[in-house]
């Protein structure tokens, strides 16, 4: 089979993947009624309980770094993405979610101009505006009210832009791995403590479906890394937007709930610019930092 066709077939595993997980999510705080800064705690708990045999065989070395407080900052970043992402979950469908987060791209080419320095032609510049209007057709502001949940799930995907930047800078002096292992450690201590104000113990059923998001966050994240080490991100970024699909015939199926057309034709325009994109960079040898998935 060629890695191309093997790149596809493991974005789309790993999209189904991700919406799973989020739908959990949502299933767990507005069904359940567990809040949302818990449900973050044992997301981030269990990341950390599956990556210890990483830390094991490697050892506490992998913690050496001239940079901790880059790290310090980067584990602070995502433990705010993570708190926004699912408590956005809560507040509206997982479809939507999904469809505002697909601007994330956007975010990261702005700030790779803002911190790092590069170069933006015309071309480039035309696919975030053709992702930036897709946003805005989502979104629809002045014609549908902005709500908390739309603020939130921008505010995460921004929060996840900068932290791909920052592991940017960060690879240039540590490992991928030690990279990793800083912001797994950090997310769980920083999600507990406002997780501790609206505890409460969740039961034996809401207990396996805590873990079960685990899995699905740590088995998602490997299924896009090693996709994008099969493919060029050209061919891989625009299957990462089944991601919608599946989040909204999951959501359909367990909610009844549905993306209205606009935020499906909104959606389609943000990932015709991020495609460009993307191909732009690969035609330029534009070496963007590998995409995660959010929450």
């Amino acid at each position: 089979m060629p890695n191309s066709v093997k790149a596809i077939l493991l974005v789309v595993g790993a999209a189904a993947v991700a919406a799973t997980m989020h739908n959990i999510m949502r299933y767990l705080t507005v069904e359940e009624g567990l809040h949302a800064f818990e449900v973050a705690f044992f997301r981030s708990f269990f990341g950390l309980i599956i990556f210890i045999p990483v830390i094991a065989k490697n050892g506490f070395g992998l913690f050496r770094t001239d940079m901790l407080p880059w790290h310090l900052g980067r584990g602070l970043v995502n433990a705010a993405a993570m708190l926004c992402m699912v408590t956005a979950l809560s507040l509206i469908p997982v479809g939507d979610v999904a469809a505002i987060s697909l601007v994330g791209p956007v975010f990261v080419a702005l700030l790779a101009i803002l911190f790092l320095g590069e170069k933006v032609g015309p071309r480039r510049w035309l696919g975030i505006a053709l992702a930036v209007t897709g946003a805005f057709v989502v979104v629809r502001p002045g014609i549908v009210p902005i709500n908390l949940g739309t603020v939130l799930v921008l505010t995460a995907t921004l929060l996840v832009s900068n932290s791909k930047i920052m592991a940017k800078m960060l690879s240039r002096h540590d490992s991928p791995t030690t990279i990793v292992a800083y912001v797994t450690l950090l997310m769980t201590p920083v999600t507990l403590i406002p997780a501790l104000f609206v505890w409460q113990w969740p039961n034996f059923e809401q207990f396996l479906w805590l873990i079960a998001i685990g899995l699905c966050g740590t088995t998602g994240h490997l299924l896009f890394t090693h996709a994008y080490k099969l493919a060029d991100v050209s061919l891989v970024e625009p299957v990462s937007a089944m991601r919608m699909v599946w989040a909204a015939l999951i959501s359909y199926v367990v909610f009844a709930e549905f993306p209205d057309t606009w935020t499906w034709v909104g959606a389609g325009i943000i990932v015709v610019g991020t495609t460009y994109m993307a191909r732009r960079d690969v035609a330029h040898g534009v070496k963007r930092p590998l995409p995660t998935t959010e929450g």
